[in-house]
């Protein structure tokens, strides 16, 4: 599915998570289930569904059901989706749901406000970006930099100099992680000599 000039955001989307429906007891192998499934954000509801299920020993079916705003009016949905399941060689069996649009076996399937169905995330076109694919190479890294400051504890320190060491850290935990900083201030400093270079060029 492809919509001009549309830029698809992953976090922007309602995310159904197979797990964490067999985790609530939503779905059940052999059993059918039936009730609601909703979505919080800061401890408020944002969005919610009904669903049914009926599941068999390998195989079964999800149908969703919703309400979604087009050209202005409300309009009923329901989506169903294909359930499937293969053997584990430890025992069990791990179960799939299938994207109404490709029948491709997911894990997730996601809904995106223009799009109607829940679908996979590779069934959109253009494919949709997390966020840390929309910032610069640059800005990735530092961020990495800032992350490694903030497990250790690290309030002191700029990115300028090594990380500080928290007392009661291992020398050889903390020498990890700053030899993971090294690397990543070499790679900012690649970065941003390369960016000087093409500038210089382009000028």
């Amino acid at each position: 599915m492809s919509n001009y000039g549309w830029h698809p955001h992953i976090e922007s989307a309602l995310s159904l998570n197979l797990g964490s429906l067999f985790k609530a007891g939503a779905l059940q192998a052999g059993a059918t289930s039936s009730g609601g499934w909703q979505w919080n954000r800061d401890g408020k509801q944002v969005a919610g569904i009904g669903y049914s299920a009926s599941l068999r020993a390998e195989d079964g079916e999800l149908r969703l059901s919703y309400t979604i705003k087009h050209d202005g009016e409300s309009k009923d949905v329901i989506c169903t989706i294909r359930l499937s399941s293969l053997p584990l060689h430890y025992g069990g069996r791990r179960w799939y749901m299938h994207c109404p649009y490709t029948g491709r076996r997911v894990l997730k399937l996601y809904k995106f406000g223009s799009i109607e169905q829940f679908c996979s995330r590779t069934a959109i076109r253009p494919l949709p970006s997390y966020a840390s694919q929309r910032v610069s190479g640059s800005d990735r890294i530092i961020a990495q930099r800032w992350a490694i400051r903030r497990k250790l504890g690290d309030t002191i320190s700029d990115l300028f100099g090594e990380p500080w060491k928290p007392k009661r850290m291992h020398w050889r935990t903390f020498e990890r992680y700053a030899e993971r900083d090294a690397e990543l201030a070499d790679r900012e400093n690649g970065y941003l000599l390369g960016l000087i270079g093409r500038l210089q060029r382009y000028e």
